[in-house]
């Protein structure tokens, strides 16, 4: 028992205030038993004159703990001072050999049976530092010390999971890492390292410095911090969202195909002009047609992230010109001049034919073709639209707007499959020719039937070719369509 030692961290205050009277008591006892017991042992080959200074006990300072412990802030401590002998006065000095006097407080002190506590309710930095007991034993001073070691976990401060920058200017993305020990940062662009300081980034004490941002610096940007201390170590990381706030930049075309800031229609058809233009803020958008804007009481205008729609019903020819397209946000407005001029309304597809089926897919031919020596011009057909719907479900409402509508782009000799189907299922489909300025009008409507659910896949009917012919006779049209491609690209 005379080695016994207690540490105490992270530990309920009022837990260990009562444990440690116990222990401390305990360990009084024994001391001071001990000692005279000890001392009595050996009183017999004693002189009379050393039996008198026997029966004193040693003077002697202890603390429990009194070795250097690791604390993190806002741990709770109680160290216990104790001298061996009664009615000796004791105090506590901190760091800064200031007396300890509060009996109450974050830090204060606590004296049970002749017992000098010293109770720390809930650790900061500050209490770093050499704490001191003192004796004093009436003309001589015993003092006894430990060190407080207080280590600050990693924290970021101040900190935006999403932060926003301008164009244009350089930009400080906060990433505030506290801790004692001081972390070291290491800092990240969409998961890829960054290496600062040079031309672009510079790490600061709280940040990240990036000159002169532009759109393309929009994205993740990861700060990780890794901290070694005497009690181990520590990593944690904090990703920051970083927009670029920027004017309006127009997007390029979708589609394969293009004819620059040109559009087609037809009389008694409708198209819609496209204004795609990404902005941060969102732009809001403006059309209008010889200087006169286009409201959506009199217009249809669709409006959606970064993209505008105007919807125009071709009643006659004059119908056909110029229209503007404006996008505009904080930092900027720019404007597209769109032309709709008059095309050919293309013509329905001349085959419409069954080539395959099973129990969830229609495979339709409508003898697509595409030239590979000629660019395609606004008569060009560029792809279909299939509508289909199961025929139970048309005979109750009558009304295609009800049916489901599959797009294709045109692709030479090759035939459309219609997935995802209802097995054993009656269906009514129809197809459009699609090109510049529109669809054609629908082919007759024709009906097609899928298979029952088969454990052995594909079945392409009795006056089909059987499952494997038919499949190795579509790999064989793709894998030809694939390098007829790639010949003309590399011809061109």
């Amino acid at each position: 028992m005379a080695n016994l030692r207690i540490t105490m961290t992270r530990m309920h205050y009022g837990l260990n205030f009562i444990i440690l009277i116990i222990v401390s008591s305990i360990y009084g006892n024994h001391t001071l038993d001990s000692g005279k017991a000890s001392k009595n042992s050996s009183s017999g080959s004693s002189s009379p004159s050393s039996n008198a200074t026997a029966n004193e006990p040693l003077a002697a300072l202890s603390l429990i703990p009194d070795e250097e412990i690791a604390h993190f802030v806002n741990q709770s401590r109680i160290t216990t001072c104790k001298f061996s002998q009664p009615d000796v006065r004791l105090q506590w000095r901190n760091p800064r050999n200031t007396i300890i006097s509060d009996t109450k407080g974050r830090v204060h002190i606590e004296e049970i049976a002749g017992s000098l506590l010293l109770v720390f309710e809930s650790i900061v930095r500050a209490d770093q530092g050499s704490w001191t007991c003192e004796a004093d034993t009436g003309g001589t001073v015993l003092k006894k010390s430990f060190k407080m070691i207080v280590n600050e976990p990693i924290s970021f401060r101040d900190t935006s999971t999403v932060q926003t920058a301008t164009e244009d200017k350089d930009a400080t993305i906060r990433c505030e890492v506290r801790g004692h020990p001081e972390p070291s940062v290491s800092w990240y662009f969409n998961g890829q390292p960054l290496f600062p300081p040079n031309t672009k980034y510079t790490a600061l004490a709280d940040g990240l410095l990036v000159k002169k941002v532009s759109k393309n610096d929009s994205g993740e940007y990861t700060c990780k911090a890794f901290q070694v201390s005497s009690s181990g170590s520590s990593f944690e990381e904090k990703t920051i969202r970083l927009n670029i706030k920027h004017r309006p930049y127009f997007q390029k075309p979708r589609g394969g195909y293009s004819w620059g800031n040109v559009t087609y229609g037809y009389v008694g058809g409708a198209v819609n002009l496209t204004c795609d233009a990404v902005a941060e803020p969102p732009a809001t958008f403006t059309w209008s047609s010889n200087n006169k804007k286009f409201s959506h009481k009199n217009h249809i205008i669709y409006n959606g992230s970064h993209v505008s729609m105007l919807q125009i019903v071709i009643k006659n020819s004059t119908v056909f010109g110029k229209y503007k397209c404006e996008a505009k946000n904080e930092l900027g407005t720019i404007s597209r001049e769109i032309q709709l001029r008059e095309g050919t309304k293309p013509d329905p597809p001349s085959r419409f034919q069954l080539r395959g089926v099973n129990s969830d897919t229609l495979d339709i031919d409508v003898g697509a073709t595409k030239s590979h020596d000629v660019d395609p011009d606004h008569s060009t057909i560029i792809g279909y639209r299939f509508e289909m719907i199961p025929t139970e479900e048309f005979a109750k409402h009558r009304k295609w707007e009800r049916a489901h509508r599959r797009d294709f782009d045109v692709e030479d000799g090759v035939t459309y499959l219609l997935v995802h189907l209802i097995p054993d299922t009656r269906y009514l489909i129809r197809v459009a020719a699609r090109n510049a300025a529109g669809l054609s009008d629908w082919t007759e409507v024709k009906e097609f039937t899928t298979h029952p659910l088969q454990p052995h896949g594909f079945n392409s009917g009795a006056a089909g070719p059987d499952t494997s012919a038919f499949l190795f006779l579509r790999l064989l049209t793709a894998l030809g369509s694939i390098l007829l491609s790639t010949v003309v690209k590399l011809k061109f």
